[in-house]
């Protein structure tokens, strides 16, 4: 058999395989050149946005007047419809703006809304604590007394009165009596009440009235005159001092500073001294005052600012809280 070596043999060539050549392949060149600028010939038309086609109202709905207190949110919702359709139906720019009057085109007429009254709460009553009584002592719990003459008298606590009016009813009748009312709060409804009887004894209250009429009443208070309260005042006396050799009862008071004293002081809350000049036109002068009783009822008098007066009276007054009185008898001396 003949094969292909022994015939390469013959031939006188070899076996190996012919090597294929190199070939070189040389990419194509991409030359980019600038794209040229489009321009619109001067006689072409500009362009011209399309318009938005104009409302036209729902005139197949009735139509509704704008109430005072309605939105636009509660006519769609009273007539079953939507804000939006509202709002397409009516050809309306801004859904918040409406105004009483307006007409609205609606599926159907809204229900209407009656307003509620608005809530008044019921008024409370007034109060009132007591009454002041001014001058006055307090003689015991709820128990004042008081001296004849002008007296004050005062509500205290009160709130929501328009009125105030007090009452005395005497001790052992059945009538209550109208002392004075008063509409002024500014003073504290006060009213003042002239004490004649001096035997009084009596229960006195308030009664506060509001502009409903509703009222309230303070406690009743126990008021009376008694004498067995009234001030008392013994004697006056002078030290040092000596009687006048020519009238005994002027007392002769040296230059400088003397000692004015009384005596028998009881239910005074305080003593004050007087002088005068006894020559006509001449007022008194008070020369002091005295209310710790502690230490005796006194003064120190200096005498020197009234060397010139030929003669004058001395004397002491007991006060006691209601405004009541006792006076000493003058004592006339002379400075020297």
């Amino acid at each position: 058999m003949l094969t292909l070596a022994a015939l390469a043999c013959n031939l006188g060539v070899s076996t190996a395989p012919t090597p294929t050549p190199f070939v070189i392949v040389t990419p194509p060149v991409i030359v980019v050149t600038a794209t040229p600028t489009l321009r619109l010939a001067t006689n072409t038309p500009p362009f011209i946005a399309p318009t938005q086609p104009l409302c036209v109202p729902n005139t197949a709905w009735p139509i509704y007047f704008v109430r005072q207190g309605d939105t636009l949110a509660n006519i769609a919702a009273r007539s079953g419809t939507t804000v939006a359709a509202l709002v397409q139906a009516n050809c309306l720019t801004n859904p918040d703006v409406i105004f009483v009057g307006q007409a609205l085109r609606v599926p159907r007429q809204p229900a209407i809304i009656t307003p509620t009254a608005p809530f008044t709460p019921t008024p409370s009553g007034p109060s009132i604590s007591s009454v002041a009584i001014e001058p006055s002592v307090q003689r015991g719990a709820g128990q004042f007394q008081v001296a004849t003459g002008m007296v004050t008298l005062r509500a205290v606590g009160v709130s929501g009165a328009v009125r105030v009016a007090y009452y005395l009813q005497q001790i052992g009748t059945s009538a209550p009596v109208l002392i004075g009312e008063s509409t002024t709060p500014q003073n504290g409804f006060a009213v003042q009440w002239l004490v004649t009887a001096g035997n009084l004894s009596a229960q006195l209250w308030a009664v506060a009235t509001a502009a409903n009429n509703q009222s309230a009443e303070t406690p009743r208070l126990i008021v009376f005159t008694d004498t067995a309260f009234a001030p008392t005042i013994g004697a006056l006396s002078v030290t040092p001092s000596q009687p006048d050799p020519l009238e005994p009862a002027v007392r002769i008071l040296p230059l400088g500073q003397v000692l004015l004293t009384v005596s028998g002081v009881s239910n005074a809350t305080k003593v004050l001294f007087y002088f005068v000049d006894e020559r006509p036109g001449n007022a008194p002068i008070l020369l002091g005052e005295d209310s710790n009783f502690n230490d005796g009822v006194g003064i120190i008098f200096n005498t020197m600012p009234f060397s010139s007066v030929p003669r004058g009276l001395v004397w002491a007054q007991a006060i006691n809280a209601l405004g009541q009185t006792a006076t000493t008898a003058s004592l006339p001396i002379v400075i020297r």
